[in-house]
């Protein structure tokens, strides 16, 4: 079996505060600078017009539910939301399958991040690279390790060195190690959105072959 997962990306531009919740209302007024703002309410309008042509509902009738670190849901999809700088980016699946994703845009790194977060083994495969291709490497690993921990609704309350990732670029994308004992259950791929943009999803597919199909958002 198949499982297929729609990738959306689009620009966080011409927000539409008119789709917005009461509570997403309140919270876009509470940003400080006008292009956090609009950036906020860019990507959750987008999102709402997005899910509602899976349930077709109209956008404003999308209702969501909170997992304890403050993930979203919604009855009957799978989907996760990510952005950066002006790029959002959104996986959604009818399947029943716990997914995440992360983009990041990519910038110089310094190797004490990596340090501070990744696991032993993932430092000592990233320092064993040539210089030019660690920034490449950090990003893979981060942005796989990212994916992971939002598809298990955890974010960063889970320790980052506590599982393990494949890194090099002779290995494909792969979750090595995770405390679970489930790691076999879990697929990753490596997502290109943009230029300048490193990206993964993850998927527990339990061993079920995952396809993506990347959508353009109107």
């Amino acid at each position: 079996m198949t499982v297929w997962i729609d990738i959306w990306v689009w620009d966080l531009v011409n927000p539409d505060p008119a789709v917005l919740s009461r509570d997403e209302t309140a919270r876009a007024a509470r940003f400080v600078f006008n292009r956090d703002r609009d950036r906020y309410i860019a990507g959750r309008s987008r999102l709402r017009r997005i899910l509602s042509s899976y349930l077709n509902q109209n956008p404003r009738d999308v209702t969501f539910c909170y997992g304890d670190h403050g993930r979203p849901d919604v009855h009957g999809l799978q989907f996760n939301l990510s952005h950066t700088g002006d790029l959002a980016c959104l996986a959604v699946s009818r399947s029943a399958h716990q997914l995440g994703l992360d983009i990041e845009a990519v910038r110089p790194i310094d190797l004490a991040v990596a340090r501070a977060h990744f696991a032993p083994e993932e430092m000592a495969a990233l320092v064993s690279l040539p210089d030019n291709d660690r920034v490449a490497a950090f990003y893979r690993c981060w942005t796989r390790k990212e994916a992971y921990l939002k598809a298990r609704g955890t974010g960063l309350s889970t320790d980052l060195a506590s599982f393990t990732v494949t890194i090099t670029p002779q290995n494909d994308p792969e979750l090595t190690f995770c405390e679970s004992g489930d790691a076999a259950a879990w697929i990753l791929l490596d997502l290109n959105v943009a230029p300048g943009i490193a990206g993964a999803l993850a998927v527990r597919s339990g061993g079920e072959d995952v396809r993506t199909a990347l959508r353009t958002a109107p």
